[in-house]
């Protein structure tokens, strides 16, 4: 009869969630302020890096969107994300620009990293648009300005905090529209069994 050997396996490590607080570089914070204030900034590309918000390149104002269009083209690398904050006609918009190319560790950090951004620069601001691009197809700035009149006009009228919950209800809509849902939450079924316990 074979020996039987006790093995003794390593206790298992859980991943612990890891929950990221970015940070607003020195240069980043004082440009947000500039570009809040004056109509001479058309633009900022912002990369995170060691898990603070820094300045990429500054845009200057342009009148049109197909003249942001060709300010924006260059800085959007099919590896490396990026967002870009945009300006026309006093108008602020947001967009993450996140290629399919891009890490996985990238595409997650940039996903969570929107909404700091958008509160970060809710306080200089409002933002009225706000679009994801992982494609340069899908970079269309004139698009991403084109919101109905009706749309900008009950903007105008809402607080920041309301703005925010239209963006954030809008961002969830069309994340779970294209299949790529991002929410922390999950829902299941009760049975009848547990939903009796519950109350």
């Amino acid at each position: 009869e074979p020996r039987r050997q006790r093995v003794r396996l390593a206790p298992l490590e859980c991943p612990q969630m890891h929950s990221t607080t970015f940070g607003v570089s020195d240069k980043l914070q004082s440009e947000l302020q500039r570009a809040c204030g004056s109509a001479a900034v058309g633009g900022l590309q912002i990369h995170i890096r060691n898990e603070t918000f820094e300045l990429g390149e500054t845009l200057p104002t342009v009148s049109a969107p197909a003249l942001l269009k060709a300010a924006i083209t260059p800085l959007l690398d099919e590896r490396a994300p990026c967002y870009l904050l945009l300006s026309l006609q006093s108008e602020w918009a947001l967009a993450s620009w996140v290629p399919d190319a891009a890490g996985v560790r990238d595409k997650m950090l940039y996903s969570s990293g929107r909404e700091a951004l958008r509160k970060a620069f809710a306080s200089l601001g409002s933002l009225s648009y706000e679009a994801h691009w992982a494609g340069r197809g899908e970079a269309d700035v004139e698009a991403l300005f084109a919101a109905p009149t009706e749309e900008k006009a009950t903007l105008a009228l809402m607080t920041g905090t309301e703005r925010l919950a239209l963006e954030d209800a809008k961002a969830t809509a069309v994340e779970a529209a294209s299949g790529k849902v991002s929410s922390a939450s999950l829902a299941f079924p009760l049975t009848a069994a547990a939903a009796a316990a519950l109350t």
